[in-house]
């Protein structure tokens, strides 16, 4: 009885075509890019699972029949007479009860079920037995299995045609398309039947993709392990499906399993194994799938922990509880590691307006005091909190940011002031999911103000240089994976504030109108180290155009100068960017994920205090928040010194 499609694959890795990279330069978006066109991308957000295939992520399929009364008589005698006993006693999936399919475990990461879809809820419409386009004959497998073409066509039957966009998208099969070829077709016939049902499949996956479904998972199948000609008849259907898939113009995600199954493999013992060879399962073999009758008293575990210290249930490679984890971690990175990596090109924006209101706030002073030679120079620090937060399932950061400045400015002939600043950034983002990135920041900047009566006019250029230094770690069973790489960017953005001023007596108050245009890029990169979780990033660009529109007040309270402001911030450009990875571990079509988008409105609000400190001397402190800005939480202050020669 043939019905799993975990088993085996793998010998020479193909080198991975990485992406090309550069660090040229870019200059600042025109104002007309203020308002960027929209992408096809959408925000991320994962609200449901759902699975096509076989054994391979069945959450319990037949387990149904037996709990509604209803005799299951798909397999052999042996197989059927055994089955509503385990089922009684808690068996039924594909894997040594009371562990989870990886399938289960998957959903859990983003807060949804994978239920069975003949049950009340179910989403998982996987079969174990299952072919691509093909009921099973008698002695083929199980003979109730439905086929993974069908499955996506019940769902999309059950939905009116119509594929959840936010829902999570797993497709495992063909292996029993292989093991049907190899046991029941001539040799000359199989190369042409595997191809045709991987061709199969892709067709499913086109439909369901044109229906709306944008997160789709496709593992290939362990083409490196088992004999020649399953090695052969695996390779041949992975590269039909993939490649099929791509000259469809399918955005799909594709899965190494098979390096996955290889890395466990190369190193068993990290991952907990004492064993990972298909003949040592933990169920007793009592009946081919004995891994559906375990661990109950129908096939009972070799030992004590067996489903943690043996990697496959039964001798027909369907993963035990330890392996299924291992499976879902790395499912699940694929998943989030695009969004988790455009945080590198959303934090520069968030510095950048750090830089821009700790110069803002250095201008009114230099304006104010002048020395004999006409010159002021200062310097200022500013340490601050950032948080952001991701939909259920992805993965936020937090971080401490510092950053220092130092300028100097002149007032010319004509009372326009000109200035000169240099400021260095730094801070290390620690990932919820595990790891870090430092980012750090060295950027020149040109500012000049003016005033004519009550209006004034302050504008602010900067361009910096960024670099980063990566370490995503991703979890696999009881592993950690380090994922590390460099790589740099640019950060380039114009700002621009004018208002209008009212002095009533020894206040001055007045609204602010501007806008700041940004744009980072930040160059590919490789990560190297973590083995088959390690991906290839491509280059990626973050334009920003934020309108402010408050008011603000100052006091002159002689040695003191208290003042404030508060400004409505508004993101013009769109958010809606993807981010493309491309696997490291075998050669497979690259895929790209829509990026993290945050909430495109918020307060700021500023408060803080100049004091002379002696002649030509005059101290700055602040406080600044950001307030109701969707997934972000920012906060920060800045002391200066100001000195007017």
């Amino acid at each position: 009885m043939s019905i799993g499609s975990c088993v085996q694959q793998h010998h020479n890795r193909p080198q991975h075509n990485r992406p090309q990279h550069n660090s040229r330069l870019h200059l600042l978006l025109a104002a007309t890019a203020a308002l960027v066109v929209a992408s096809p991308a959408a925000a991320q957000s994962i609200n449901q699972f759902v699975g096509f295939g076989d054994s391979s992520i069945d959450s319990g399929w037949y387990r149904n029949n037996i709990v509604n009364g209803v005799p299951f008589a798909g397999g052999n005698d042996k197989f059927n007479s055994l089955f509503p006993g385990a089922v009684a006693e808690g068996a039924g999936r594909a894997t040594s009860s009371p562990g989870l399919m990886s399938s289960e475990l998957l959903a859990g990461f983003f807060g949804t079920t994978a239920i069975p879809s003949n049950q009340p809820g179910g989403t998982n419409f996987a079969t174990s037995g299952a072919r691509n386009n093909e009921i099973n004959a008698k002695g083929d497998g199980f003979t109730e299995a439905v086929p993974t073409v069908t499955q996506v066509n019940n769902y999309l039957a059950s939905t009116g045609g119509v594929a959840n966009p936010n829902a999570l998208y797993l497709i495992s099969s063909g292996g029993n398309n292989v093991g049907f070829a190899i046991d029941r077709l001539d040799p000359a016939a199989r190369a042409a039947y595997v191809t045709q049902a991987a061709k199969d499949e892709v067709a499913a996956i086109v439909k369901l993709k044109a229906a709306g479904a944008r997160y789709i998972v496709i593992p290939n199948l362990a083409s490196s392990f088992g004999n020649a000609t399953q090695w052969q008849l695996r390779g041949i259907y992975n590269d039909a499906l993939w490649n099929g898939l791509a000259a469809a113009g399918v955005n799909f995600i594709p899965a190494d399993f098979n390096g996955l199954r290889q890395q466990i493999q190369d190193n068993p013992l990290a991952f907990g194994f004492k064993t990972t060879s298909v003949n040592d399962p933990a169920c007793e073999p009592v009946v081919d799938a004995a891994a559906l009758l375990c661990a109950t008293s129908k096939s009972k575990l070799v030992e004590a922990n067996a489903d943690k210290t043996h990697l496959f249930a039964d001798k027909e490679g369907h993963f035990a509880t330890a392996g299924q984890k291992i499976v879902a971690d790395y499912y699940y990175s694929l998943v989030v590691a695009p969004s988790q990596i455009s945080l590198l090109a959303e934090n520069p924006i968030k510095t950048r307006a750090a830089t821009i209101e700790l110069i803002e706030n250095q201008i009114p002073i230099s304006q104010r005091m002048r020395g004999p030679l006409g010159f002021n120079v200062w310097a200022a620090g500013d340490v601050s909190r950032l948080k952001i937060d991701q939909p259920v399932g992805f993965v936020g950061e937090s971080a401490t940011p510092t950053m220092v400045t130092a300028g100097i400015d002149t007032l010319t002939s004509g009372g326009i002031l000109m200035g000169l600043a240099v400021s260095a950034s730094t801070k290390k983002p620690s990932f919820s999911l595990g790891g870090s990135y430092r980012q750090d920041e060295f950027s020149v900047s040109g500012y000049t103000a003016a005033t004519l009566g009550p209006l004034w006019l302050n504008m602010i250029g900067t361009f910096g240089a960024l670099h980063y230094d990566v370490n995503r770690v991703v979890p696999l069973g009881i592993t950690l994976q380090q994922n590390n790489a460099t790589t740099n960017g640019t950060n380039a953005s114009l700002a621009v504030r004018f208002g209008h001023n009212t002095i009533s007596g020894s206040v001055t108050h007045g609204p602010v109108i501007g806008l700041t245009l940004q744009s980072v890029r930040v160059d590919g990169f490789t990560e190297t180290g973590g083995g088959v979780t390690s991906l290839a990033f491509a280059d990626q660009t973050r334009h920003s155009a934020v309108g402010v529109l408050g008011y603000q007040a100052s006091l002159d309270a002689g040695m003191f100068r208290p003042f404030a402001r508060v400004l409505w911030n508004h993101e013009f450009a769109s958010g809606n960017r993807l981010v493309t990875a491309s696997l490291t571990s075998t050669v497979a079509p690259s895929y790209s994920l829509p990026a993290v988008d945050l909430g495109k409105d918020w307060a700021s609000a500023t408060a803080g205090v100049a004091v002379t400190l002696g002649k030509g001397v005059t101290g700055l402190a602040s406080f600044t928040s950001q307030l109701g800005q969707d997934k972000v939480t920012t906060y920060g202050g800045q002391l200066g010194l100001n000195v007017a020669f």
